[in-house]
């Protein structure tokens, strides 16, 4: 029993590092302006997977985007769309996805552009789309509690020897 204690303890340390350690690395991505968005059309197959989770350079200007680039920019729907630059003219970047057969014609100017796809994480998405979901909320929410009440009840206690 104290074998298969240990096992568990060691297993809840290492979910709990992970959490810490990608909880640190999306926040400081966030505050340098890389912003993770999750693909949820097979435009960009198979560059850009269906619910890979793609992370976009805010910092990347406009006037940076070079023919071939992925970017994020919004529609007018509001949703944002990811697709590649396939020609620059005057009046704006005319994209299009990958596995698509037309242009999205002129479709980003600086006004709705966002940023520069720098890569993304095939299949992460679906993790992000379920813990947005009422019941996803709630297992991430309960389980981090669990976690918290089995490391008070079961933490090891450190005494100082005198």
């Amino acid at each position: 029993m104290d074998k298969t204690l240990k096992v568990i303890k060691a297993i809840i340390n290492a979910l709990m590092t992970m959490i810490l350690i990608f909880g640190i690395i999306f926040v400081t991505l966030y505050v340098i302006g890389i912003e993770p968005f999750v693909v949820e059309t097979g435009s960009m197959q198979p560059t850009i997977q269906t619910g890979s989770l793609s992370f976009i350079n805010k910092n990347i200007t406009y006037d940076k985007i070079k023919e071939n680039d992925v970017i994020a920019f919004r529609v007018q729907t509001g949703d944002l769309v990811t697709h590649r630059v396939i020609k620059i003219t005057e009046d704006g970047l005319e994209t299009k996805g990958d596995s698509n057969d037309v242009s999205d014609g002129i479709s980003t100017t600086s006004d709705n552009y966002i940023g520069k796809n720098i890569f993304s994480i095939p299949k992460a998405g679906l993790l992000v789309k379920i813990i947005q979901t009422p019941r996803g909320k709630i297992v991430l929410i309960t389980f981090i509690i669990l976690i918290l009440i089995y490391g008070f009840l079961f933490g090891e206690n450190k005494k100082t020897k005198h």
